[in-house]
C-alpha cells in the first residue's frame, strides 16, 4: 500500500509542476506532465478494493482539489486566447478597411466591374 501512496505523491508533484507551467503558459509542457500524471493515477487505484480506496482517500481528495485547480488555470488560459483571437480578429478587419480606403481593391472586386473603356 505504501507503494500506492508514493505513487498518488509523486501523481500530486507531477500536478504541482503542471499547474506551474499553465500559469507559464506553457501548455505544450503542462500537456505532457499531465498524460504521465493520468498514467501514474491510474496505475495507483487499478484493481483497489473499496477498503484501500478509502485508505487513500485524503490523497485522493487532494488530488481532486489539484485537478480543479489546474482545470480553472485552463479555462483562464483558455478565456484569454479567445479574446486575444477575438482582438485579432477586429484589428484585422479594421487593416482591410484602411487598405480598402487607400484605393487597393482586391481582384475579387475589380473583375466585378465593367470597365467603361472597354
Amino acid at each position: 500500500m505504501t507503494v500506492r501512496h508514493r505513487m498518488i505523491d509523486e501523481a500530486l508533484s507531477i500536478g504541482r509542476r503542471e499547474l506551474g507551467f499553465l500559469v507559464a503558459g506553457d501548455v505544450f509542457e503542462a500537456e505532457k506532465l499531465s498524460r504521465d500524471r493520468g498514467r501514474i493515477l491510474d496505475q495507483a487505484i487499478e484493481d483497489l478494493d473499496r477498503h484501500h480506496l478509502e485508505m487513500l482517500a485524503d490523497k485522493l481528495v487532494e488530488m481532486k482539489s489539484l485537478q480543479d485547480e489546474i482545470t480553472g488555470e485552463a479555462r483562464r488560459l483558455h478565456s484569454s486566447l479567445k479574446s486575444d483571437l477575438a482582438d485579432m480578429k477586429q484589428q484585422n478587419r479594421r487593416m482591410a478597411g484602411y487598405s480598402f480606403g487607400a484605393g487597393n481593391v482586391s481582384r475579387l472586386a475589380r473583375d466585378r466591374f465593367v470597365s467603361k473603356k472597354s
